[in-house]
């Protein structure tokens, strides 16, 4: 197995295990200063109740869709040609729960920008911008591209 593909798959995991800091001011309220389930824009129009409900499918799914994408990556259980899907709609999911609840995160660095971060990174290679990581750095090798292929048609 490559290194890269380590990286890559365990970068996914620990980024999906990092979207349970999303789901912990659903448990326990008067956190660190700040540190709130609040949306800047579904709060006040659809209370509280709604509001923590919508962060908690939010930041639920990130975690499990990161997750799942990690191990694919490293074919632990989940086909490797599901990650890019999976990572994309994770990179989507979680850039939307960032979005709208900020403070869902405790602080702005690692949490907030590291997360953002790593979803840019996600986005950007899996659009076409940077063709990043190639199959070839996941160690997936033309003929087993070419095996995946023929399974899927």
């Amino acid at each position: 197995m490559s290194g890269w593909r380590w990286v890559v798959g365990l970068v996914l995991i620990a980024h999906g295990i990092g979207h349970t800091l999303g789901l912990i001011p659903l448990f326990k309220e008067n956190l660190v200063s700040g540190w709130n389930l609040r949306s800047w824009l579904l709060t006040d129009p659809l209370g509280e109740t709604a509001s923590k409900g919508i962060s908690g499918v939010l930041f639920a799914a990130g975690t499990a869709v990161f997750i799942l994408a990690g191990l694919g990556v490293l074919e632990w259980g989940i086909p490797h040609e599901w990650w890019r899907p999976l990572g994309f709609g994770g990179a989507v999911v979680s850039t939307v729960a960032l979005t709208l609840f900020w403070n869902a995160f405790p602080s702005l660095f690692p949490n907030k920008v590291g997360a953002l971060a790593v979803n840019v990174a996600l986005l950007g290679g899996f659009i076409g911008l940077w063709h990043w990581p190639t199959d070839e750095m996941l160690g997936q090798t033309t003929q087993a591209i070419s095996d995946h292929t023929q399974l899927i048609s």
